[in-house]
């Protein structure tokens, strides 16, 4: 964060220079050719001491593997692949086959240069779930980005919830060195450098095949996140993410509003951009107010951004074509008797639109069911995006289920290829340039080490984001209290297509009288999840300042009791009434419709007539 302070400093000041490449850069500096012949050595020097070093863990990581696989254990080996005379690197493609899988788990592979890159190995065997069900080797495929010393790590996750996701062997070194010279470096360099804003790219298709790397702070690019990690995209997207720093949002000049319409997941998206906009005081009791976990409606407002953030829960949607029925997820009703999730939907968007049109937002992001049982495009996504007014400017964010920590894009190649397919077709028949379809499994995967439970509990949570304090060492007010690379860079993404591209907006606010940056929030949220709200016109009680901490904490475990507990509980008197969102005993005894994993456990979904 410093690095990148003092480089903007520099560059307004006009003593910054750049570098002539990211990895040669360090030697502009030896203008002296004895210098530069001495420094050289000494690189080369070192360079044949941490080969050696290398060569000797590689060696003793294999030993440990073959000891495991021989007594029939769980191990993994590394196969390079050796490229053309052409290739940017050798070798051009790392191979990883896991051995003796354990049927039905499934492996997390991570390759990871320490304070540099993250990324993900994709499996290249097919099978159906993303996991052996023989215990046939699985294997996956990564291709190196840089040159530069990588490590392969592989984590086992087995089926059962709140399990430990340990390594199945300790991480394996690779080396990765140049093929062609200086080929990779300037590729990477390119797509740095001289990409133009995603923003300013019309293709509806632009984000349904989300592919790049992320690189890390070591590398101090100005299109950083707070945590100093840039997301940068292949060449195939063709374009860059800006990034806005928190004196840019809170001075924008002229109203814009992003609305967020989704989960828990997508939950995250609004509290990392309340947590980019608010200073450290007015964010202080964000985990504990009102807002850190609505099941209902928030927003807040700084200066001329308002975010809102609308839970809609678009697995609960009903087909409008058919009669009415009772959803009950475990032992409760997850909505009223007789009510429809997608009329009170259907009024919530229509909400949206009907006020002047100096206040519809600037950028949306919808939550489509896709991946639910229950998904029906033509019901569930077609009509909402039909309802956009023709006099709308702004962009249409669909994202869908597979943008999850839980399920962290742990698919095969094949299932990949074919989500793809599905998604590009269905955004291409919406018909409309203001809609981008989001690629979920693409933006889940390459962080998924680092989600809410990090590596000891990869893809045991939905949430990318987690409460945490980091304060700024250089600025006394300013703070981070949502840590999540995945959300923020989301956050940032819907905001350079509500502000535009970055150096027209900031040409903007050298032009522009500073805004006040005053703070409102409001809410309308349930006290309990169950049963799910969504609720049109809703009653917002707004408060002026810095966030506060909500009065009270209600009890919602009873809503969670099974009919065993409950019947005690009634007993003892601990439960006073009958719970009126009992699942009715009639329909605990019908088949499960659709199960999903919770926060907590899995949850089982029946439907039943009225």
């Amino acid at each position: 964060h410093r690095r990148q302070e003092r480089r903007r400093k520099e560059r307004a000041s006009g003593e910054y220079e750049e570098p002539r490449g990211l990895f040669s850069a360090g030697l502009v500096h030896f203008l002296d050719p004895k210098s530069v012949t001495l420094r050289v050595e000494q690189i080369e020097e070192e360079t044949i001491r941490r080969r050696t070093e290398l060569e000797k863990a590689q060696q003793n990581v294999i030993a440990f593997a073959e000891n495991a696989i021989a007594e029939g254990g769980t191990a993994f080996r590394v196969h390079p692949q050796v490229g053309d005379e052409n290739s940017a690197f050798v070798p051009a493609e790392i191979l990883i086959e896991v051995l003796n899988p354990v049927p039905e788990n499934r492996y997390s592979v991570t390759v990871v240069s320490h304070g540099k890159y993250t990324g993900t190995a994709l499996l290249m065997t097919e099978k159906l779930f993303g996991f052996s069900d023989d215990g046939e080797p699985l294997v996956y495929s990564w291709v190196p980005v840089f040159p530069g010393e990588y490590e392969v790590l592989v984590h086992e996750i087995d089926q059962t919830y709140g399990h430990k996701t340990p390594l199945v062997q300790p991480p394996y070194p690779i080396l990765v060195d140049e093929g062609v010279p200086g080929a990779g470096v300037s590729m990477l360099e390119n797509r740095i450098m001289n990409m133009p804003p995603c923003q300013t790219q019309n293709r509806v298709n632009l984000y349904s095949k989300w592919k790049g790397d992320w690189l890390g702070p070591d590398f101090g690019l100005e299109e950083s996140n707070r945590f100093g990690w840039s997301f940068v995209p292949h060449r195939q997207m063709g374009c860059k993410l800006e990034t806005f720093d928190a004196e840019a949002i809170r001075s924008i000049p002229d109203k814009k509003k992003i609305y967020i319409l989704g989960r828990s997941v997508e939950r995250g998206i609004f509290l990392s951009l309340v947590d980019m906009m608010l200073n450290k005081q007015e964010k202080k009791m964000l985990k504990h107010s009102e807002l850190g976990k609505c099941w209902g409606r928030a927003s807040v407002t700084k200066g001329n951004l308002e975010v809102m953030y609308q839970d809609f829960r678009v697995n609960a949607f009903e087909d409008p074509t058919k009669p009415r029925f009772i959803e009950c997820h475990n032992e409760r009703m997850v909505k009223q008797p007789g009510s429809s999730f997608i009329e009170n939907a259907t009024q919530v968007w229509e909400e949206i639109f009907q006020r002047e049109e100096a206040d519809w937002p600037s950028v949306v992001f919808l939550v489509a069911g896709y991946g639910a049982s229950q998904f029906q495009f033509e019901h569930h996504v077609a009509p909402f995006v039909a309802m956009l007014p023709p006099a709308w400017g702004g962009t249409l964010f669909l994202g869908d289920f597979e943008f999850s920590g839980r399920a962290g894009g742990l698919v095969s190649d094949a299932q990949y290829d074919n989500y793809l397919k599905q998604i590009n077709a269905m955004v291409k028949s919406l018909n409309d340039p203001r809609v981008r379809w989001i690629d979920g499994p693409g933006i889940s995967k390459e962080m998924r080490m680092y989600s809410q439970k990090h590596e000891d509990y990869i893809t045991r949570s939905q949430h990318f984001h987690s409460p945490c304090l980091r304060k700024d060492p250089d600025k006394n007010n300013e703070a981070i209290v949502v840590c999540s690379n995945i959300t923020e860079m989301m956050g940032q993404l819907l905001l350079g297509h509500a502000l535009g591209p970055k150096a027209e907006f900031l040409e903007r606010l050298k032009q522009s009288p500073k805004p006040k940056t005053t703070t409102r929030w409001c809410h309308a949220c349930p006290k309990c999840m169950i049963p799910f709200h969504i609720a049109p016109y809703p009653k917002m009680t707004c408060v002026d300042g810095a966030l506060v901490r909500k009065s009270e904490n209600a009890d919602c475990s009873v809503l969670r009791l099974s009919p065993e507990e409950r019947s005690e509980k009634k007993k003892t008197g601990l439960l006073e009434n009958i719970d009126p969102m009992a699942c009715p005993e009639s329909c605990l005894e019908s088949p499960v419709v659709d199960q999903f994993g919770s926060e907590t456990d899995t949850v089982y979904v029946r439907q039943c007539p009225i």
